[in-house]
């Protein structure tokens, strides 16, 4: 039998009104909630939360702009009658052309991450430096935990990689995108539309195999 993880609700309050719930593998969800409502644009900085208080499997936050969740910018919308949806892909804009690690960067940013059966991955600095590793139950948590535990720390994400262990789907792509992490390196396999997304938006995909 494989092994399993935990898997938890945790309920986002935002400004006092149940906004979202995820489920996540994480013993503590503050940075997954923390990218996950920059990388729906809920918030545009870390600035922006004033507060951020975990009850349970409650986490409540504060911002400085209270009507801020009716007004997140989605970039995936619902079609008609909201039985289908789709990615504008325009809206999300382009990155700048960054850098490239190397093969051998690259491999010694995949020896430091977690090893897991489900999820990981890093978020590194330009010079290779590891800022975070974590695993979770699925590539859009672990990308949203890596990115909140960067904005905590007031990363530049333009300067940074992430390297993931696991298939990568668009909906990770996008938030990479939002962030403007110019660079991800993958073990697993990667959605047509994914790979598409990354091109259109300069996001550069590199993937790595016998991980």
């Amino acid at each position: 039998m494989t092994k399993s993880i935990e898997e938890k609700p945790v309920q986002i309050i935002i400004n006092g009104r149940a906004a979202m719930t995820l489920m996540t593998s994480a013993e503590d969800p503050k940075d997954l909630v923390t990218g996950h409502i920059f990388t729906e644009r809920v918030v545009e900085t870390y600035a922006d939360i004033t507060s951020i208080h975990r009850d349970g499997s409650q986490v409540s936050v504060v911002t400085s702009k209270p009507f801020g969740i009716l007004l997140s910018r989605k970039t995936v919308l619902a079609g008609c009658g909201g039985a289908s949806s789709f990615l504008d892909s325009g809206r999300l804009g382009q990155l700048t052309a960054g850098f490239t690690p190397s093969k051998e960067e690259i491999s010694r940013s995949f020896d430091q991450l977690p090893a897991s059966l489900w999820y990981s991955g890093g978020l590194f600095a330009k010079d290779g430096t590891l800022l975070a590793a974590v695993e979770d139950v699925s590539s859009q948590n672990v990308l949203d935990r890596l990115i909140g535990h960067g904005l905590t720390l007031g990363t530049v994400f333009s300067e940074t990689y992430v390297v993931l262990i696991g298939n990568l789907m668009t909906e990770t792509v996008r938030k990479a995108i939002i962030a403007k992490i110019p660079f991800i390196a993958v073990s697993g396999d990667v959605t047509a539309t994914a790979a598409k997304t990354a091109k259109e938006a300069n996001l550069t995909l590199v993937h790595v195999n016998n991980r």
